[in-house]
């Protein structure tokens, strides 16, 4: 895989991280606005988290577009040091691994902490709560 490849897709996943940590960081301040039961909160934090959602999406599918744009062999390189099963050759495919690592460490921790938010405020018809209803 050549520098070009590792260099956009390590510029990716620091906008990434860039949206997740502020993600993360709505997601803090929603919970403690619903501990306080300040619903007018509630709703405000639940609608500034849209954007930097919408954007990881958006990264996302910049990426598949990346990876659609390589050789095979090329993209499941990238694939391997995106999803932690490779370490790469060089420093920037490195710095890419590691960040791609603490990326997916950093959604992990959204994921519990919006999933605890989702099953206080809908119970039953929380997403959460479905999900483990479906075979």
């Amino acid at each position: 895989m050549n520098e070009q490849s590792v260099m956009t897709a390590l510029a990716l996943e620091r906008k990434r991280y860039t949206a997740l940590t502020e993600v993360m960081e709505l997601t803090e301040e929603l919970s403690q606005a619903f501990q306080r039961q300040d619903q007018v909160s509630v709703q405000m934090f639940l609608r500034m988290r849209q954007e930097p959602v919408n954007q990881l999406r958006e990264y996302q599918a910049l990426e598949r577009k990346q990876q659609a744009e390589l050789s095979e062999a090329d993209a499941q390189s990238l694939r391997e040091l995106l999803s932690g099963k490779g370490m790469g050759q060089t420093p920037q495919a490195q710095s890419l691994a590691r960040l791609a690592g603490q990326n997916r460490a950093l959604l992990e921790r959204v994921i519990r902490a919006d999933r605890q938010i989702s099953v206080k405020l809908g119970g039953k018809k929380s997403f959460y709560t479905q999900q483990k209803r479906t075979p």
